[in-house]
């Protein structure tokens, strides 16, 4: 397991790594003392209908400093619903103002026309939902005039009319779009434990030329079965399978997330400072 010491505030042992944070309104402060910044994932819904005020001009200040991704909750690529046109404007005009070199959001879908779920859903990975899934990331795409990116979700339920796994059904989506992927290598993890896969098999399905992003996350054990939350370090079996898709997909910036309890930041450094070191020792 990775210990939680402390290290000295902001301290970056390799600045230059692959290994970075997801920007947070708490941090602020402490990224602008950091001489060089590590990678940064902008959560779009936090900013992108903002019009000005702190957020925004921290948001920039430190977007100059680094390069940064997107990462997005409110697509809900795979509701039957049609694709909210408005919310790929405004995520259109956001994504030129700083450029990232990935925008992403979940394969899952969140709501309804009424309801909204407040989570990532799992789908049925079927050929109906896959040409749905098609035809919306074609249309995201041609809105925003960039490539778009899906992520793997942790699901705790499956479907019968399942006909390809998740690794087989997003390469599909890749194949047909010219979409990418962001993988989680802890949610690949949560799920394989929840529906008795091996996470191994599943993760070397992916064709390594659709990856373009990682996250890692820490997860919780929920009675039989485990839950990803971001509350905490990344376990060693996910940093396991970390570096097993550093060696055999290759490198690519990579996120760890920290959301529902938010990270010290003397520990958020410590885990970026112990990817990168895992990188080096890959190297050797």
């Amino acid at each position: 397991m990775i210990s939680s010491h402390k290290i000295e505030r902001g301290v970056l042992t390799f600045p230059s790594g692959i290994f970075g944070a997801g920007l947070r309104a708490a941090h602020y402060s402490f990224w602008h003392e950091i001489p060089q910044l590590p990678p940064l994932e902008i959560m779009a819904d936090n900013f992108m209908y903002l019009k000005g005020g702190p957020g925004l001009y921290h948001l920039h200040k430190i977007v100059e400093r680094t390069k940064v991704v997107v990462h997005g909750v409110g697509m809900n690529i795979a509701s039957a619903n049609p694709l909210n046109k408005e919310y790929c404007n405004i995520l259109k005009d956001f994504l030129n103002k700083i450029n990232p070199e990935v925008v992403s959001d979940h394969l899952c879908f969140s709501a309804s026309s009424t309801h909204n779920s407040f989570d990532l859903l799992p789908i049925p990975f079927n050929s109906v939902t896959l040409n749905l899934v098609c035809d919306k990331t074609n249309l995201i795409q041609d809105i925003l005039g960039r490539q778009y990116s899906l992520e793997n979700i942790s699901s705790y339920v499956s479907f019968k009319e399942n006909e390809y796994t998740e690794i087989e059904f997003l390469n599909e989506v890749c194949k047909r779009t010219g979409a990418g992927i962001l993988l989680d290598v802890n949610n690949i993890y949560v799920s394989g434990f929840n529906h008795s896969f091996d996470p191994y098999i599943e993760i070397a399905k992916v064709k390594p030329e659709y990856v373009n992003q990682y996250h890692i996350a820490g997860h919780s054990i929920m009675d039989d079965f485990l839950f990803d939350t971001h509350d905490k370090l990344a376990c060693e079996e996910v940093w396991q399978i970390m570096n097993w898709a550093l060696k055999n997909i290759g490198l690519r910036t990579a996120i760890i997330e920290r959301d529902d309890d938010l990270a010290p930041f003397d520990e958020l450094i410590y885990e970026i400072n112990f990817g990168n070191n895992q990188l080096c020792n890959l190297k050797n």
